[in-house]
Parts: C-alpha cells; sequence; structure tokens
C-alpha cells in the first residue's frame, strides 16, 4: 500500500512538474507588439527600398567596400559617416520595441526559440546599420529586398507560435 502511494505520489509531482513546465498561455499583448514590430520594421523596409530606387547620386570618393559587418551586434561601431536621423530614429525604436517583446517572451517563458529570433532580427539590423554607416555606396534594392525577407520569415514564426498559443487557449476554454 506504501509502494502505491510513493509511485501515486511521484506520478503526481512528475505530472504537475511537466504541466507547469508547458503550460504557454497566449497573451494578446505579445501578439500585439510583435504585429506591430513587424509592421514597422516592413514600412522602414519600404523606405529603405524606395530611397535605394530614387537615389541617383554618384558614390563618394573613394568608393567604401561594402562587406558584412566584422563585429558582432551590440559591439561600438567607428563612423564613417552618421546615420540619418529618420534612420537613428528607426535603429533606436527597434532596439527598444526588441527588447521589450524579449523581455515579454521571456517573463511569459513563451517561445522557446526567442534568443535565436531576437540575435538574427538584432544581427540583421545591425547589417543594416553597419552598411549605411561605413559605405559609400547605397545599399541596393536587391539587398534591402533580402534583408526584408529575412525579417519577415522570423518575425512570421513568431506570429505564427503565438497563432498556435491563441488556438490552443481557445479550445481549452471551449
Amino acid at each position: 500500500m506504501k509502494s502505491i502511494m510513493k509511485t501515486g505520489t511521484a506520478i503526481f509531482i512528475v505530472v504537475m512538474t511537466m504541466t507547469g513546465c508547458s503550460t504557454h498561455q497566449y497573451d494578446p499583448a505579445l501578439d500585439k507588439q510583435i504585429t506591430d514590430f513587424q509592421s514597422k520594421a516592413d514600412r522602414q523596409f519600404v523606405a529603405w527600398t524606395a530611397q535605394a530606387m530614387t537615389d541617383n547620386t554618384q558614390p563618394a570618393s573613394p568608393v567604401v567596400a561594402c562587406h558584412a559587418a566584422p563585429v558582432v551586434a551590440g559591439q561600438p561601431l567607428l563612423l564613417i559617416s552618421p546615420l540619418s536621423e529618420p534612420d537613428s530614429a528607426f535603429f533606436n525604436s527597434a532596439e527598444t520595441d526588441l527588447a521589450l517583446i524579449e523581455s515579454r517572451t521571456k517573463i511569459l517563458n513563451n517561445n522557446p526559440a526567442i534568443e535565436q529570433q531576437m540575435f538574427g532580427l538584432r544581427n540583421i539590423f545591425y547589417q543594416i546599420k553597419y552598411k549605411r554607416q561605413h559605405c559609400s555606396q547605397q545599399d541596393s534594392p536587391a539587398y534591402i529586398t533580402l534583408q526584408r525577407k529575412q525579417v519577415a520569415v522570423i518575425m512570421q514564426s513568431m506570429l505564427t507560435y503565438e497563432l498556435v498559443l491563441k488556438n490552443g487557449t481557445e479550445a481549452v476554454n471551449k
């Protein structure tokens, strides 16, 4: 009888632990933050593409090679030229938005891939920022489109995860 009680207690503890670790609730505020950031980033990519397509200025002499940033996101940059005011405002706002999304996700223990997703997003924007500050040639529309697609894939995976949580929460509440 004691062994049955011990086994029952052990199973109860294991089930409660597993349930506690795997309960992820849909958070409408987080869903909105992700959606709002995706819209903001997409608008900025559209602006950069339009600028790249209409910019008829000749590159400054000498032309500086436009390679990927030699450092990872978060390290300070030595500037060749300052960012324009709209770019500076966007990059500052983007970092704030990403930090809020990341902290809310970690608090809620929602998305297990959040660290990789945040690193990917920050790295993409860091590379763009680096190129806009260090290269005398403007980004090509093709480069901007590629970066836009990469951001869209990451953001879509985050929104899909939120949709799965939302549908799961609605099914449980019925």
